[in-house]
Order: C-alpha cells, then structure tokens, then sequence
C-alpha cells in the first residue's frame, strides 16, 4: 500500500505512512519494504568512457610496430654483450660459435611476425572484452542494486 504509481495529488489523503513519495521508475523495493534509490550512469558518461577506451587501445595499436621493430634490432647488439661476458670468463670462442650457428638476428626476424599478428589480435580482442563490459556496466549495475 506504500508505493503508488501515481503522484499524489490534492485529492488524496496525504499521510506519510501511505505515500513515501517513491516512483517506480527511480526506486527500488528492499526486501523489508524499504525503498533504496537506483544508480544510473548517463549516456554521455557511457560514451565517454568508451571513446577513451578506444583511445587507449588506439594508442597501444600504434606501439605495437615499434616496439616490436625496437625488440628485433636490440637481438643482435645484447648477443654481442653476452659474447662479451662469455670472453670475460674464457669462454668466447665457444658462445660466438654457438651464436653464429643458432643466427639469433634471423631467429627473432622470424618470430617477430607470429607476435606481431597475436599482440594485434589480443589488443582487438582486449579492446572488444572492454567495450562490451562498459556497454553492460548499467545493466550489472541496475541488477546488483537489487540483491
């Protein structure tokens, strides 16, 4: 008897413990009778947050190049550092062999491509998993107000 869909008017009694003066649309029944307020999250937050996301993911789509670029060129000069520490403890000859016949510079040239096509298809799929979860924030919102 507490909650009305109708807004009081002058024609209806106006006591307080019939009409708490909540509306459907912006409450929430507790289990005790209660009425607790529901939190909304405006559109323009919504669209905010998930222009921002993409910005982000932008961004990190367009690292991905250079960092890989960086990561292949850095190969060969830090297996000369470790030929150099292995000439520090006596052990030049061997580890410049081992170097040369492993060919570290075309062994990463060539598993620069497989990371390079993950690290874009998880950046996408990031990206994806992120949008639908901002999408759904007011929905998970709305219905764990309720429990």
């Amino acid at each position: 008897m507490g909650h009305h869909l109708f807004p009081r008017t002058k024609h209806r009694r106006r006591r307080a413990q019939f009409d708490s003066g909540a509306r459907y649309d912006d409450y929430d029944g507790y289990d005790d009778g209660t009425p607790g307020r529901r939190l909304r999250i405006p559109g323009a937050v919504l669209l905010g947050g998930i222009v921002i996301w993409s910005l982000l993911a932008l961004g990190a789509w367009a690292l991905i190049d250079p960092l890989l670029g960086w990561a292949a060129g850095v190969a060969g000069p830090a297996t000369d550092v470790g030929v150099g520490v292995a000439n520090w403890f006596g052990l030049g000859k061997e580890v410049s062999a081992l170097r040369d016949v492993a060919n570290v510079d075309g062994l990463v040239g060539w598993a620069v491509g497989p990371v390079h096509f993950l690290a874009k298809g998880g950046l996408v799929l990031v990206w994806l998993v992120g949008s639908a979860a901002l999408i759904a924030l007011p929905i998970v919102l709305r219905r764990r107000s309720r429990w």
